[in-house]
């Protein structure tokens, strides 16, 4: 677990980004609570924002216990990217019969469920002590972060807009 020695900050910095996002989108659940289709922005695109961000915090701090082991590691890992990509699935049932543009459908549902994926053989590869576990983590952990700021702030102005256009 020496190479870990050599990621630490990076895992670090990430989660630091992911915790103030996390607060970020707090905001955007405030914004959306009065909109009368609250139950499917909740439960198709609000909260695997949250889970998505939470995903990352919750990876980095794994990442940063001083007595991780490889095969603890790759237990939690493996749970988090299989549970991750389950859960992008469910979310994604829940979205799919809307008409999203391509972009949207790409951020919401294909990548989520190839990040956690990527996690998921991160953990594999941690098993199997395969030189870019680490690398493929942080790509896995970074496209989680770029995607639940991206869509966070998609909800954001989804919501400003309605607003203006007396949606809300």
């Amino acid at each position: 677990m020496h190479a870990l020695a050599e990621w630490r900050d990076f895992y670090v910095m990430i989660g630091t980004a992911s915790g103030a996002i996390v607060g970020a989108a707090f905001i955007v659940v405030t914004l959306v609570s009065n909109l009368e289709k609250r139950s499917l922005g909740m439960k198709g695109f609000i909260t695997p924002i949250a889970v998505h961000l939470g995903s990352v915090l919750v990876g980095s701090a794994i990442l940063t216990v001083p007595t991780l082991t490889r095969v603890s590691l790759a237990i939690l890992l493996g749970t988090g990217g299989i549970g991750g990509a389950l859960y992008s699935i469910i979310a994604a049932t829940r979205i799919w019969h809307m008409r999203l543009d391509a972009d949207d459908r790409i951020f919401y549902i294909v990548l989520p469920i190839l990040a956690y994926a990527a996690m998921a053989t991160a953990a594999f590869m941690a098993l199997t002590q395969s030189e870019p576990t680490f690398e493929t983590l942080a790509v896995a952990l970074v496209a989680l972060l770029v995607i639940g700021m991206r869509n966070a702030w998609d909800m954001a102005s989804f919501v400003v807009m309605q607003g203006e256009r007396g949606g809300g």
